[in-house]
């Protein structure tokens, strides 16, 4: 994979975790509240339901024992009742009661008598279940005493039953106002919408209030405070408050996850970009020594750690490039000494031979010696050698920047380069060059006056820079589609330092120290003249003798 898929694979991974994340929380805090909401609140008024409402708020067990949600329980207990589950045997199987027991059986005239002196709320739930609502709330409990009693004076039980209760008792007349207050504090008077009211929506009343009709027209009321007082809106009050603070704990929570999500995500791509920058600014100061970084790298192999793995490619380019950079340094730095070597013996080169010609000249113009024949002869001939040498090295300097421009005309033909040495063997005027031998019938394309100056400067460099009497070789060898021209001499070698830079014209080739003649440039000018043939050429040396090889494409 490249490195860009790499990296979008690797951002698309972080991002849907982040999502994932994100996700979850918010799966978590819905379910939250709604968990809160269904697992602690009650249903505000039981009498109000449907069958299909309550199916969810008992189970059985699989040992067949019944339970009712803790839901249907609180809402028993808010509504001032018991629910209870009953089958068609009138078997209770689960109630609200606390203490209760299983399996006890109403019997039929129990059930009527429950009708009399209760309200009762029956749901069918299906297989023979019933899930059973009795309303028997305190206040309707003390009122169905207090009857039985009144108008006689309370007895102690019922006085402290009312007091236990905080509970007041109260007669009022046929035209609904309040005569007297037999029990309690003195609270303020009731209507009659009042009364009736305080007997239902018990949950949103503060005070529960029963009553009945005596026998003389006037009505006994006992009323005591709801400890199960939850009205709707300040318990959606409640609820909106808990959800809004809910979402802000969840927006506060979310945004330190995403500070340290991209404080992390930062550290994990910023470290390496930051690193290769440093990298970069050393490699512009032109410093090429490696940047050790740990929080990075494994200490026990220097690879890039697994989690910074992806960018692996990166560094590996710029150790690439580290290395091209330095060795292009070295050979500029070498290139430059080359060059101030060469123009240092360009100089004297030239400067010698003119020297020479300076010389000569102001001895001819001189007037206190009278020359001979012979002398002037002998000087006329040595300013002909030093000029001619001069005119011969700037030639040759101008025909390698000619041949670098491709201003020299080639005129390339079909050339049995096996013919074509052995002709330049037999017209050669040194003794040292051998035969050829090789394959007789290995035709190139190359320009005859040209290769005859390519093998003028191989040749000739052999035979100058060994000792007198070595033999120079010419092999000539043909490989599928190249052909392999060979000059080997058996002499003492190119010394190592100096076969990197032997086909350089900025190389200083000629010797100031020597007197072997040349301009220096003759293997510059043949490394030129065989790259204009699309060829190649190298040379291997040793203490066994140096050979140059020029590869060749065969036709």
């Amino acid at each position: 994979m490249s490195l860009s898929g790499k990296m979008t694979a690797r951002f698309l991974v972080y991002f849907v975790s982040f999502y994932g994340f994100l996700l979850i929380a918010s799966f978590g805090l819905s379910a939250y509240f709604f968990f809160d909401i269904t697992s602690t609140s009650s249903y505000s008024n039981i009498r109000e339901l449907d069958a299909f409402e309550l199916e969810s708020d008992f189970k059985m067990d699989a040992d067949g024992t019944y339970h009712l949600s803790q839901k249907l329980i609180n809402s028993a207990n808010a509504n001032s009742g018991v629910v209870q589950l009953i089958d068609t045997n009138g078997t209770v199987l689960a109630s609200s009661k606390k203490g209760f027991k299983c399996c006890t059986n109403y019997s039929i005239s129990q059930f009527v008598e429950m009708t009399k002196s209760s309200k009762s709320f029956v749901w069918n739930q299906g297989n023979g279940l019933y899930l059973v609502f009795i309303d028997n709330h305190l206040a309707q409990q003390l009122l169905s005493t207090i009857v039985q009693q009144y108008p006689a004076e309370l007895s102690k039980e019922i006085q402290k039953e009312l007091a236990n209760a905080n509970a007041s008792f109260e007669i009022y007349n046929a035209a609904g106002k309040r005569e007297q207050v037999i029990f309690g504090d003195s609270k303020k008077e009731l209507s009659g919408i009042e009364i009736l009211a305080g007997s239902h929506d018990y949950m949103e009343r503060k005070e529960i209030v029963a009553s009945e009709i005596l026998k003389d027209g006037t009505t006994a009321v006992v009323r005591l405070r709801n400890s199960h007082y939850n009205p709707f809106e300040p318990a959606l009050e409640n609820g909106i408050k808990k959800f809004v603070v809910g979402i802000l704990v969840f927006h506060v929570l979310l945004l330190l996850f995403t500070l340290l999500f991209s404080f992390w995500i930062g550290n994990r791509f910023g470290r390496p970009v930051l690193y290769f920058l440093r990298r970069i600014e050393k490699l512009g100061k032109q410093d090429y020594a490696s940047l050790d970084d740990r929080k990075l790298r494994t200490k026990k192999t220097g690879r890039f750690k697994r989690k910074y793995r992806v960018y692996e490619d990166i560094d590996q380019s710029l150790s690439r490039l580290t290395h091209t950079l330095q060795e292009n340094e070295r050979k500029i730095l070498q290139t430059e000494k080359l060059r101030e070597d060469w123009i240092t013996g360009l100089s004297h080169d030239l400067k010698t031979p003119l020297s020479s010609i300076y010389g000569y000249s102001t001895m001819l113009a001189s007037n206190d010696y009278e020359w001979s024949d012979a002398e002037v002869k002998h000087f006329a001939k040595t300013m002909q050698e030093k000029a001619t040498y001069m005119d011969a090295l700037i030639e040759d300097l101008t025909y390698t920047y000619q041949l670098k421009n491709n201003a020299i005309a080639i005129h390339k033909i079909d050339l049995n380069l096996f013919d074509f040495i052995v002709g330049y063997v037999n017209s050669s005027v040194w003794m040292e060059l051998q035969q050829p031998t090789g394959h007789p019938e290995a035709h190139v394309f190359f320009d005859p006056k040209l290769l005859a100056r390519v093998l003028d400067n191989i040749v000739g460099n052999a035979i100058k820079h060994t000792p007198n009497g070595t033999k120079v070789f010419i092999e000539i060898e043909k490989k599928k589609d190249n052909v392999y021209l060979q000059v080997r001499d058996d002499g003492n070698g190119i010394p190592t330092e100096e076969l990197e830079n032997l086909f350089d014209r900025y190389y200083r080739g000629t010797n100031t120290t020597s007197e072997v003649s040349g301009t220096g440039l003759g293997l510059a000018i043949t490394k030129q003249l065989v790259e204009a043939h699309a060829g190649q050429i190298h040379v291997d040396s040793s203490d066994n003798g140096t050979v140059v090889s020029i590869v060749l494409l065969a036709i």
